[in-house]
């Protein structure tokens, strides 16, 4: 163990395994189930090596792609085995095999299985419950074209019906509605959920899905009239075959359309069902799982530069000895907030999949939701997905840079985190869009007189409270920015639309009134963590937590919203400075206690994937077994040196 590691841990006041706990029990919704998850976790540590243990950074693209292949099969038959069906649960128990990278197959067990459960009728579930069962099918979920993304509407795949042999015939008219990015499409799913646009009689009846079959089950080859294959080459995820699909008059039957909120008769006449906007709680339950995901990427990337801050030294002071960089204050500067908004988007994430499931159920899978109730959530999931990817990627940047020149090797396990994040910035609903989506709901509400607050259940309790009290300027603080910051807008939204005649477009085109209101939910929900904390009688805890959200409240007012407070007078010059001066001070009290924090989350050596982050602190024995593990090493001698350059080189000494 490295001597500052182990100090550190031995300094601190917290008590890890009883925050450990209190995080597990909030994750996984009991106490019970956290330990079996944790034992299951130990079980498969135990069966399946670790892409972190197989010089997996260090591959080749077609090497990373056999052995993901190869361990994401094994890790389909060890959830079947021992009945894991939860896929947050089964995501959390595969990164202690996977590390960051990706599991192969995540469209097929989210947007595929997911579509096939919300939209398909009572007869369409039981008979592809059945079909994937028994024919080894899987599936990815294919929307995004190479010319259209966030613009669903936009998009230019057909699915035209022919009435006499009661089928559709899918197509791709043109070179910008080519299907692009599909996760597994490339080479590997042999089926997949297909939107695309539903022509009848030349009449477009809008955007539907089909579930399409891309490959023969026999010997994987592509169905006739489909052609596909991989993109080539992305930032990160090498393994991942992120696929290209283009129809060409490819026919299925009529009953592959999903048709819980839509028919087409046998005859081509089309009926609207229910209502059809209930879609959306699909992507509404798949950001809901990207949301905790986002959160729980940036609480590693976290750990990691936390943990090597303590252990590398660097420039000495007058007495010849070379302090932890985590004692500078600039470093400490860089990366404590990230720690507060790792724990922050945590609790925010966590109760918000809860919000969701409590709709779920209230809503009979979402079928009986009234519109305005699935509209403020479609809004407060759009912010969220938003704010904790670009935090993510913002934090996960800051942490790479925190670790100075290692941290850009791949050992560090910072690389995958930052990329990651970056896509995600960009999958499932482009951020801007998305935040923007969010500000047009906020307007709207504003405009018809009610508030779009979505209140917590136990809020009176806790506005009682003294936690609450000691928490209140703060709150009151953020909650007057997002009224005055809404007020001012719907103000001139009013004037451009009424007096300067100009269309709503151009009214709403204002995002940062959703960045605030989803900052003030994360503020609420992270009061409510901590407040139901108060309960597991860990006095210790309890205090640093309190700390660790006042760095988030004071870093909010200084770092993220500063110029939004002084220019609504909300806070004068002198009040930001005192504020300033108390984030300095919380960052010495959260110094402290970083590394049991981080050691909080519980995550192991093949979830971190990074010589930097390992828990023992030997970084540096790490990076060098790491470095002596490059294929480029694998010959003392160089042939391609001797190649190319030994002839200029003969050459020039010879003049």
């Amino acid at each position: 163990m490295n001597k500052d590691l182990a100090k550190e841990r031995q300094s601190s006041v917290l008590r890890v395994q009883e925050l450990n706990s209190f995080i597990g029990r909030n994750l996984f919704l009991s106490d019970e189930r956290y330990k079996q998850v944790l034992d299951l976790k130990s079980v498969l540590a135990s069966r399946i090596k670790s892409l972190y243990d197989e010089n997996y950074e260090n591959l080749e693209r077609g090497q990373k792609y056999e052995l993901v292949l190869k361990k994401s099969l094994e890790l389909i038959e060890f959830a079947s085995e021992h009945n894991v069906t939860n896929y947050m649960e089964y995501t959390y128990l595969i990164g202690e095999v996977m590390g960051t990278e990706k599991h192969l197959f995540g469209l097929h067990f989210t947007m595929f299985t997911i579509s096939l459960e919300l939209w398909s009728t009572p007869e369409q579930k039981a008979y592809w419950d059945r079909f994937l069962k028994e024919n080894g099918v899987f599936g990815t979920y294919i929307q995004t074209e190479i010319g259209h993304g966030t613009f669903i509407r936009g998009l230019e795949t057909t699915a035209t019906y022919d009435r006499n042999a009661e089928e559709f015939i899918l197509d791709s008219p043109t070179l910008t509605s080519i299907k692009f990015w599909p996760g597994a499409s490339g080479k590997t799913c042999n089926y997949a959920i297909v939107m695309a646009k539903l022509i009848i009689d030349g009449k477009d009846h809008g955007i539907h899905a089909f579930v399409v079959q891309l490959r023969s089950l026999e010997n994987h080859s592509p169905v006739p009239g489909i052609e596909l294959g991989d993109i080539g080459k992305k930032h990160a995820y090498e393994a991942i075959d992120n696929g290209f699909v283009k129809f060409k008059n490819v026919r299925i039957p009529r009953n592959n359309m999903l048709m819980r909120f839509a028919q087409v008769l046998p005859n081509g006449e089309f009926k609207r069902l229910g209502n059809e906007i209930v879609m959306y709680a699909c992507m509404l339950i798949m950001r809901g799982i990207l949301c905790m995901f986002a959160s729980l990427l940036q609480s590693i990337s976290t750990t990691i530069a936390i943990r090597y801050s303590c252990v590398r030294r660097q420039t000495a002071d007058p007495t010849g000895l070379e302090p932890q960089i985590i004692d500078y204050q600039t470093q400490q500067y860089r990366l404590l907030p990230g720690l507060a908004t790792s724990y922050a988007n945590f609790f925010a994430t966590i109760y918000f999949r809860n919000i969701l499931n409590s709709f779920r159920k209230r809503s009979k899978n979402f079928s009986e939701i009234e519109t305005n109730e699935l509209a403020k959530l479609h809004a407060l999931s759009s912010g969220i997905k938003a704010i904790v990817f670009d935090e993510c990627l913002k934090f996960g940047q800051i942490n790479r840079l925190c670790c100075g020149g290692h941290g850009y090797s791949a050992s560090s396990g910072l690389q995958p985190v930052i990329q990651e994040a970056d896509a995600g910035c960009t999958y499932e609903g482009d951020n801007i869009v998305l935040y923007l989506q969010t500000a047009r709901y906020l307007l709207k509400a504003v405009q018809k007189g009610f508030s779009p607050h979505l209140e917590l259940d136990n809020l009176q309790q806790i506005e009682k409270s003294d936690l609450f009290k000691r928490f209140e300027k703060y709150i009151l603080l953020f909650r007057n920015l997002y009224e005055s910051q809404i007020g001012e807008i719907s103000n001139r939204m009013f004037i451009l639309i009424e007096e300067e005649k100009l269309d709503r477009f151009e009214a709403w085109n204002s995002s940062s009134v959703a960045l605030i209101y989803i900052n003030l939910f994360i503020v609420y929900m992270n009061l409510n963590g901590i407040y139901e904390h108060q309960k597991s009688e860990c006095s210790e805890n309890q205090v640093i937590l309190e700390e660790l959200f006042e760095l988030y409240l004071s870093y909010g007012i200084v770092e993220k919203f500063p110029n939004h407070f002084l220019k609504l007078g909300l806070i004068d010059g002198n009040q930001m400075t005192d504020h300033q001066n108390r984030l300095y001070e919380l960052l010495k009290k959260v110094r402290v206690n970083a590394v049991c924090l981080v050691d909080a989350f519980g995550w192991t050596d093949s979830n971190l994937a990074s010589s930097l982050g390992v828990y023992d602190g030997n970084v540096y024995e790490k990076l060098f077994q790491f470095a002596k593990s490059s294929l480029f090493n694998q010959n003392s001698e160089n042939p391609v040196f001797n190649k190319v350059a030994r002839p200029y080189i003969l050459a020039k000494s010879k003049l």
